[in-house]
């Protein structure tokens, strides 16, 4: 017994000396409850009633076959998805070195056949994961020189072009350097290198950061802000994009050596009275011809968007327009198979594969602000297409034809906290040119997303 008292008091007095040795200890959490319904049948998969099953039991991004009929109904198991995910996070300091931890367990707690038909992500129990917990974030921040900062890991990042989407029931995150530097007032400095994932080229994550992010990339930035504007200006540079890692262009055969894109962007933003501005200019280009894939033909892609928004008797109102003209490629996360953009006039569901596709022109409307309590937001979104209706958007053809891009969404967001939950509501209609396209995920959408915090 004196030895397993002995024993105790060494381990304590061993963790009493580690817990002082780090400071600024925190420790946070989040519980969620993500789902999604519609009245499409089949929503959520994008595939017609009796398609038959998608992949393997068991592997990411398995659906079961559709039955040859399905309801369509709001709130129906079969038009639903859904996923409960777990959340547990970690910062601390030891010294001027700091660190950070985030833990996942996302899972769809024995939901499936009985509330939902599909889950969110690749991640949980019910494919090869198993639902095993994953290491979302795992990094350290430490001084350098010059007032500069290192951070290295898997991180999330906030970049135009490659960023974290936290929209889905888990975010993406990046094994990533970014070396940060402000010697200079007002002037951020920011070199980054991004090597790995954990998406599978769309929105869904798969666990832990372990998938290529295609042959690496890099990125350099200029931030500039005061209190009168701000300015930022970004380069970049993606090896073998369509090759490795994330799969952009899925035919393309194991020996295809993909293309290099650069792409520059700039935002601004500033006040004109009581009016906020802001405006976008992108470019994005590759290095060219390739014999595989006969339509890539160093067409570059150029995107310009403007923004406004303003308060009147405590309701924000803002429009949006932006533009994009017929290159070879979208002007989107590179991430997530370009799912959302940075551009001002994307809606819930009419994003990056929609507004930010080559051939794009988009308008947003959109009135926020609170009644007592609750959060209420009621947006508006057109896109349009130049190119004709049966011609593919883009070089690579990524999301259709264009046609199948002409859509309008209206959306209606609540948001209200009760006690120690916070809960958001979306109602969302949407629409489009193309009949077929229409059917098959035009219609009503519901989403809500309860989350505690601790």
């Amino acid at each position: 017994m004196k030895k397993i008292i002995l024993s105790v008091a060494v381990a304590t007095m061993a963790l009493s000396t580690v817990a002082s040795a780090l400071e600024d200890i925190k420790v946070s959490g989040q519980a969620k409850l993500w789902y999604e319904t519609s009245d499409i049948a089949g929503a959520g998969y994008g595939l017609p009633n009796g398609a038959p099953a998608v992949g393997t039991v068991g592997t990411p991004g398995y659906i079961a076959a559709i039955p040859a009929e399905r309801s369509g109904d709001v709130f129906s198991t079969d038009e639903s998805s859904g996923e409960v995910v777990f959340k547990l996070a970690m910062t601390g300091k030891q010294g001027n070195v700091g660190f950070g931890a985030t833990l996942y367990q996302t899972s769809t707690m024995g939901l499936e056949g009985v509330v939902v038909s599909a889950d969110r992500t690749n991640d949980t129990n019910l494919h090869t994961t198993n639902g095993a917990p994953f290491v979302g974030e795992a990094y350290i921040t430490a001084p350098l020189i010059a007032s500069t900062i290192m951070k290295f890991g898997k991180q999330e990042l906030d970049t135009p072009l490659a960023f974290t989407e936290t929209w889905n029931a888990t975010p993406n995150t990046f094994n990533a350097a970014v070396l940060v530097n402000n010697s200079v007032d007002n002037l951020t400095l920011i070199a980054a290198y991004v090597g790995q994932g954990n998406t599978d080229g769309s929105f869904k994550t798969e666990g832990d950061v372990t998938n290529q992010y295609f042959g690496t990339a890099y990125a350099v930035a200029g931030l500039y802000k005061t209190d009168a504007f701000g300015v930022n200006v970004w380069g970049y540079q993606i090896n073998n994009a369509l090759s490795n890692g994330f799969t952009w262009y899925t035919a393309a055969p194991a020996t295809f050596s993909g293309v290099s894109v650069n792409a520059l962007w700039a935002d601004a933003t500033f006040k004109a009275g009581v009016v906020n501005i802001g405006a976008i200019a992108a470019y994005v280009t590759h290095d060219g011809d390739n014999a595989y894939v006969s339509t890539i033909d160093e067409d570059a892609t150029s995107a310009f968007a403007l923004s406004a928004d303003t308060t009147v008797s405590d309701i924000t109102l803002f429009a949006a327009a932006s533009t994009v003209s017929e290159g070879d490629l979208p002007v989107a996360n590179t991430a997530t198979g370009f799912k959302k953009s940075k551009l001002p006039t994307e809606a819930i569901y009419t994003d990056g594969l929609y507004v930010a596709q080559p051939g794009a022109t988009a308008f947003k409307l959109k009135a926020s602000g609170k009644l007592g309590t609750t959060g209420l937001a009621l947006q508006g979104v057109m896109n349009k297409n130049s190119h004709d209706n049966a011609d593919s958007v883009g070089a690579l053809g990524l999301s259709g034809t264009a046609d199948q891009h002409e859509t309008t969404e209206v959306d209606f967001i609540v948001s209200q906290k009760l006690g120690d939950f916070n809960i958001m509501g979306v109602l969302m209609n949407r629409s489009f040119a193309d009949n077929a396209t229409d059917d098959k995920i035009g219609g009503n959408y519901v989403r809500v997303v309860t989350s505690v915090n601790f």
